[in-house]
């Protein structure tokens, strides 16, 4: 079996650390960090006889697009992150207009079924007994009609997690506020409404790691699989055994290339476990 290389779920390779990624393939391997034992390290091939798939993350193609041809040698899958900016949330705001094209010079080069969307993760919170939210249900539902007529069918979301070092990051930064938990009547609404809007437009919802979403118009995610690589490749080249990173998640194996530390995300949301500061 051939490798899948994931790029990355720990930072944002294709918006800030495309050059170094390209040079790393250039030398053929990459020495990777164990995150959680420091002292571990593993090189990992980049040769296109080892590696049949790199699947990006990101929220900005634009420097990738720039540089497609580079990785020809390569299968390519993508999850785009396009979800309503929020500024207590996140630092950088790309206009929705922007991310669209992206999206549509994506699909003219690499395929609808080769793109996953996400608009996760949702988060709510209490502001002084007023529920804010960075759904937009406006927004949201441009992106349905937009996506829907390129093809793309499949709209990854979930409700955000509330790790320890988020909660404390968001108290600090603003004490008059709390965050809500996920069983909060809220996300119920949301998810309606997004259920409601998706299913206009023929777009299925896809719950990434949290089976009690699933129901009517919403299905389990697999964020990397393997079955749907090799029926994209037209035969098994790359594994297809389940190797969780957290409870309820779909993805097969794959070997993740970012680092927490090293490669911090520019983008800066605060709720991301990958951050290990608010900066």
């Amino acid at each position: 079996m051939k490798t899948v290389i994931s790029a990355s779920r720990r930072t944002d390779i294709p918006a800030y650390y495309l050059s170094w990624f390209m040079e790393k393939i250039r030398e053929g391997k990459v020495v990777i960090q164990n995150p959680f034992y420091k002292k571990n390290f593993r090189t990992v091939s980049l040769v296109p006889e080892q590696v049949e798939w790199i699947v990006f993350w990101s929220r900005n193609y634009s420097k990738f697009i720039k540089n497609r041809q580079f990785f020809s040698d390569f299968s390519l899958f993508f999850h785009f992150t396009i979800i309503s900016h929020h500024p207590l949330l996140e630092k950088v705001y790309i206009p929705p207009e922007k991310s669209i094209k992206q999206m549509e010079v994506l699909i003219s080069h690499f395929g609808s079924d080769r793109i996953i969307w996400r608009y996760d993760p949702i988060v709510c919170w209490d502001k002084k007994g007023k529920i804010q939210s960075n759904f937009n249900k406006s927004e949201f539902a441009l992106y349905c009609r937009e996506f829907s007529m390129m093809g793309v069918k499949m709209c990854y979301f979930s409700f955000v997690t509330n790790y320890m070092k988020f909660k404390r990051r968001f108290s600090c930064q603003y004490p008059d506020q709390y965050i809500l938990t996920n069983d909060h009547p809220t996300y119920n609404l949301i998810l309606q409404k997004m259920r409601d809007i998706s299913a206009k437009n023929d777009i299925t919802l896809y719950s990434c790691c949290n089976d009690s979403l699933t129901g009517p118009h919403t299905k389990k995610g697999s964020c990397i699989s393997g079955k749907t690589l090799n029926k994209l490749k037209g035969k098994k080249t790359v594994s297809e055994a389940k190797t969780p990173t957290r409870q309820d998640c779909g993805c097969t194996r794959s070997v993740d290339i970012g680092d927490y530390i090293e490669q911090p995300c520019h983008f800066g949301c605060i709720y991301c476990y990958a951050n290990p500061v608010w900066r």
